[in-house]
């Protein structure tokens, strides 16, 4: 009897399977974890800067940085969330007491008292014929995987702020240095320009324009040591609250290196990319899901209930029974209102993989733009502090001989320094904009 029921509720999904189709998205492919992906975000990608103390902040970042921490618990919540999709697909076991009073009457026997206390156990398994339970499975899945990248492009993130904070701490205290040795430029022209007004062979107004110019000189270098301690903090702040070890380097690191990829592989194994692809594949999974869910659903149950005068007596009444059941949703508008509200979701987690797509193309793109442009103007800027170099030693030269004043070699010393800052600032653009193409293109190597 209970086969040939249960042949019978197949038979009718099976009817239902073949009169409707579910759509499953059009990236239902398999995940790409453990490929190209998980090669490239593996790599630790800073060290080819060859800065121990770079080294040291990410490290202590990605043990210690509570955002980062946060992300990483994402997963934990989505292992709940694949273990509740599985656990729907198994076996449900009940079991319960109860206290209750009351009264039966029958025709023949009369009233009799109901056993006051009452045992129910009960088993219930739905069978996945419609696969709606595997497509939940499949959409948790997918969404664990989002959360794993989502780890990914966080640890990325936070590694290349790193980079770009200690690029910046870097050029500030180079900066810092420059800005020194223009104030002691200027305050050897205001020396010499004393000496020339007390010889009566300049007028007083050139000496409060000196003095002016080397208060400048100190608001400038103040400016620039506020910066530099506002980089500090960001940098303890990245790194966890830990402190960060020689802050005072001024000179840069090396510079990437790099290997082409086509768009198609960058885009295949950028985290935040994949990411958002398995947040399609999750919504598509889920909706393909609440449509079966309008098909009918097939259970074997088995159900036992009996009832004593206490707990530890024999049961005076009980009953027990097994077989299938079949659950055929003519109308339910709760389900299709869920259908409809998983259709809107795929729709947004479509939009938002495009979106995600293209900005990661206008990133890669723009980040290649300002490093050929950033490279061209750090090569005019070497050789204009090369020239500069060149008529500093010259005027070194001639002021020795008696052939220019202190004045005018001063003056050329001035103009060199300011070029070597400029110099400074472009050598830590052009690295930044290495920086920022290797993290548009989802970290390790190009």
């Amino acid at each position: 009897m209970i086969r040939s029921i249960a042949s019978i509720a197949i038979a009718i999904a099976a009817v239902f399977l073949t009169s409707c189709s579910s759509s499953v998205g059009p990236l239902n492919a398999s995940s790409q974890e453990g490929g190209l992906g998980h090669e490239r975000v593996n790599l630790e990608w800073w060290r080819q800067l060859n800065d121990p103390n770079l080294n040291q902040d990410i490290a202590s970042a990605f043990s210690e940085n509570p955002h980062l921490q946060e992300v990483a618990l994402r997963i934990e919540r989505a292992n709940a969330g694949v273990s509740q999709a599985r656990a729907s697909g198994l076996p449900h076991v009940n079991l319960g007491f109860g206290y209750e009073l009351g009264r039966r009457e029958e025709v023949d026997f009369g009233p009799y008292d109901i056993p006051e206390w009452r045992s129910r156990a009960g088993l219930s398994w739905e069978i996945d014929v419609t696969g709606k339970l595997r497509a939940a499975q499949r959409a948790a899945s997918a969404t664990r995987e989002a959360a794993v990248w989502d780890v990914h492009a966080a640890r990325l993130l936070l590694a290349s702020r790193i980079a770009s904070t200690r690029l910046s701490l870097y050029r500030l205290n180079r900066e810092i240095g420059l800005s020194i040795q223009l104030k002691d430029a200027a305050q050897h022209t205001l020396e010499s320009l004393i000496d020339r007004s007390q010889a009566g062979l300049i007028p007083d107004s050139l000496l409060d324009e000196q003095r002016a110019e080397i208060e400048r000189v100190k608001r400038a270098q103040f400016e620039l040591e506020r910066a530099r301690n506002l980089a500090v903090v960001q940098l303890r702040t990245l790194r966890g609250g830990s402190n960060p070890s020689n802050t005072a380097r001024s000179n840069f690191p090396a510079e990437f290196s790099f290997s082409s990829r086509s768009y198609a592989e960058l885009l295949s194994s950028h985290p935040r990319v994949l990411a958002a692809e398995a947040r399609v594949r999750a919504a598509f999974q889920l909706q393909n899901a609440a449509s079966l869910d309008l098909l009918p659903s097939f259970q074997i149950n088995l159900l036992a209930d009996g009832g004593q005068a206490s707990l530890v007596e024999n049961f005076r009444v009980w009953t027990a029974r097994v077989g299938p059941s079949l659950n055929i949703p003519i109308y339910d508008p709760s389900r299709l209102s869920a259908l409809e509200a998983h259709r809107a979701e795929a729709k947004i987690a479509a939009a938002e993989y495009h979106q995600t797509v293209l900005t990661t193309l206008q990133e890669i793109d723009s980040a290649r733009i300002n490093l050929i442009s950033r490279r061209s103007q750090l090569a005019t800027a070497e050789k204009e502090t090369q020239s500069l170099a060149s008529s500093k030693k010259g005027a070194h030269e001639q002021f020795t001989a008696g052939l220019i004043s202190q004045i005018e070699y001063l003056d050329t010393e001035q103009q060199w320094l300011e070029s070597t800052r400029n110099q400074t600032s472009l050598h830590q653009a052009m690295l930044e904009a290495q920086l920022n193409l290797l993290v548009s293109t989802g970290g390790g190597r190009l």
